[in-house]
């Protein structure tokens, strides 16, 4: 039970997940993500609602880079709960499409190869850790995992692991209970 009164109490940290103690404000609210993707919410609306619409946009698109020191394209795709927990040097693409609960590190770069101009899609639950750069008109799956630094030329299926420069594929690893008995049967494989 979260005290009323201000202050904090140990228990309040198990009280309501994904609130702040004491207070019951979503912790979303307080996160630059959120802000980020508010604003790219008015400015996506404002980009589709013609030729005045965009003048507005622009200048909401200034106020992102600005004070994230990310750009988003108004013309992007973005999924429900995504998450740019550190949004410096952010940059996604314009016609990209980021899936459901996508986590996106800083320094990202997602967009087109050049020659195509096709955008990469980002499939719900994938994580992009800092500095990877996803380019060309490829699919990361749903759960992928994109490694620090990777360039991503070549589609990931999901699940898996993409990693170096340029990216290998590497099959999913186990996580959680699986990882423990993976790990407790190559012990006993050793004896």
């Amino acid at each position: 039970m979260a005290v009323t009164d201000g202050t904090f109490a140990p228990a309040d940290l198990h009280a309501a997940p994904g609130t702040l103690p004491a207070r019951g404000l979503p912790v979303g609210w307080f996160s630059p993500s959120s802000g980020i993707l508010r604003a790219w919410q008015r400015m996506s609306g404002l980009w589709a609602s013609g030729p005045a619409g965009r003048v507005l946009a622009r200048v909401i698109r200034g106020h992102i880079r600005r004070a994230y020191g990310c750009y988003i394209a108004p013309t992007t795709h973005v999924g429900e709960a995504v998450y740019l927990p550190h949004p410096v040097g952010v940059v996604i693409g314009d016609n990209a499409v980021i899936g459901d609960g996508v986590t996106i590190y800083q320094h990202v770069t997602i967009g087109q190869d050049g020659a195509a101009g096709r955008c990469p899609r980002i499939g719900a639950g994938a994580t992009i850790f800092a500095g990877a750069t996803v380019i060309g008109g490829i699919e990361i799956g749903a759960g992928a995992v994109i490694g620090a630094n990777a360039v991503v030329k070549t589609s990931v299926p999901a699940g898996h692991i993409a990693v170096g420069v340029p990216a290998r594929i590497l099959p999913p690893r186990p996580f959680g209970h699986e990882a423990l008995q993976t790990e407790a049967l190559r012990t006993e494989a050793r004896r």
